[in-house]
């Protein structure tokens, strides 16, 4: 089995830290698919930020053509932006996908596009992306898997000044039941998570970074509890005593409720109080 792709190393202890906080925002999202026989998924989201009173409504259209590996996903949103995505998979190498995302803006005549690709083995992974411009920036990452132990190496390459950007270099180790991940960046910004599934309905999760030259680390905790089936419980608090709190209740397995809430808890008398709420559907 190939590991995951560099952007995935950790995603166990930030899934637990961002998954169900949807707090500020009024959101609703619904994912549905055609029962005409044809793989077309139908999904929509709308969001409404209570701090900047900004409403974002997208729309998107997925179609699946497997017998050629291709995946076709149509986007438009409420700021009049219009994407297509192009996903082509196992057509020109086994193994190999190739993504165009491209984007439009009617009003101005923007446009824009990033050509992706992934390349997975047994014990390895590797990923690209690159800008469609006329001074591309490419992008480059390689996880490589032994024993359990990942390595994985990211880089990016401005072309117009032929200068090397981000260098990051991170560990990581997934177990059955917890997950490890360490990275440095430019040799002077370090991070640390970890995961740990302590009870098959108790989840706990810690991260840590700290910047050269600063004093000040940057931390948090986080826990997930299921009393049942229909309820899940999240709390995650950091460095600045801000206290996030979220409740996911399923309705059905296709639909769920989830409310969630954030504040200071060194200041209580703190005006910077957020709330937020959410209706999740999909089939």
């Amino acid at each position: 089995m190939a590991p995951p792709c560099f952007a995935d190393l950790g995603k166990s202890a930030r899934d637990l830290f961002d998954k169900g906080f949807n707090v500020g925002l009024l959101k609703v999202e619904s994912t549905t698919t055609s029962k005409s026989g044809e793989a077309i998924e139908f999904k929509t989201t709308a969001t409404h930020a209570t701090a900047t009173k900004h409403f974002l409504g997208n729309l998107d259209v997925k179609y699946k053509i497997p017998s050629y590996g291709l995946t076709l996903t149509e986007k438009w949103n409420t700021d009049n932006v219009l994407g297509s995505v192009l996903e082509i998979k196992d057509q020109f190498a086994r193994d190999l996908k190739v993504t165009l995302d491209t984007s439009y803006r009617p009003q101005t005549g923007k446009r824009s596009g990033k050509l992706k690709g992934e390349w997975q083995r047994d014990n390895m992974t590797v990923n690209f992306d690159m800008i469609v411009d006329a001074a591309p920036i490419v992008n480059a990452s390689v996880v490589m898997e032994r024993n359990g132990w990942m390595l994985g190496i990211a880089s990016s390459l401005d072309t117009a000044s032929s200068k090397i950007g981000n260098t990051d270099f991170a560990f990581a180790k997934d177990g059955h039941d917890y997950s490890l991940f360490s990275f440095v960046r430019n040799g002077n910004r370090f991070g640390a998570s970890l995961y740990h599934k302590v009870a098959k309905n108790v989840e706990v999760g810690a991260h840590l970074g700290w910047t050269t030259g600063d004093n000040a680390a940057r931390f948090g905790l986080a826990a997930k509890y299921c009393p049942s089936r229909e309820l899940e419980l999240k709390a995650k608090v950091n460095n600045e005593s801000k206290l996030a709190i979220s409740a996911t209740h399923y309705i059905t397995d296709k639909l769920k409720l989830i409310l969630s809430t954030q504040f200071g808890i060194a200041d209580l008398k703190d005006t910077g109080h957020n709330v937020g709420f959410g209706i999740e559907y999909k089939p």
